[in-house]
């Protein structure tokens, strides 16, 4: 019999490969327009964020929200080692670069299943829906980047 931790262990697996085929399969068949599904994923973390962790967006400039919202991602889940936010672009794009992201081996298995970018990224969708609240529309982008096994992320207002 399993100990509780690999039971543990295997939760976090069967899990992770449920999602990776139901992203797989939505990639397969909305290509790039899976992004727009992804906007729910955003939404939900975004309003735990509010409502558990303190995020509070009104008043505050683009930058200062994302940089909160991955200090969030960092501090209080340890799901970075570091996410370095850049303005580029006189303000039109942010650059999030998620180094040692504990995402980076599913993302890799979700490239490797056919889904040309992980739309389900909880940072990127999480900043997403942050700027949308403000009242911002951005495009999103994800790169791999391994050098530091995470993602770089862009946002385009549009």
């Amino acid at each position: 019999m399993a100990t509780e931790e690999k039971k543990k262990q295997n939760m976090l697996r069967l899990t992770q490969l449920a999602l990776a085929a139901l992203s797989s399969s939505v990639w397969d068949t909305l290509g790039d327009s899976s992004f727009a599904l992804a906007n729910s994923i955003g939404d939900q973390i975004l309003e735990m964020f509010e409502k558990e962790m303190g995020l509070e967006i009104a008043g505050e400039s683009p930058e200062a929200v994302v940089q909160e919202v991955e200090r969030i991602f960092v501090d209080e889940f340890g799901f970075a080692r570091e996410i370095a936010v850049t303005m580029l672009d006189g303000g039109n794009k942010i650059e999030l670069k998620v180094a040692n992201c504990v995402n980076y081996a599913f993302s890799q298995r979700l490239l490797a299943a056919g889904v040309q970018k992980p739309y389900i990224c909880p940072v990127m969708n999480a900043s997403v829906a942050a700027l949308r609240r403000m009242g911002y529309k951005v495009r999103s982008d994800i790169q791999p980047w391994q050098e530091q096994t995470g993602s770089i992320i862009t946002l385009t207002k549009v």
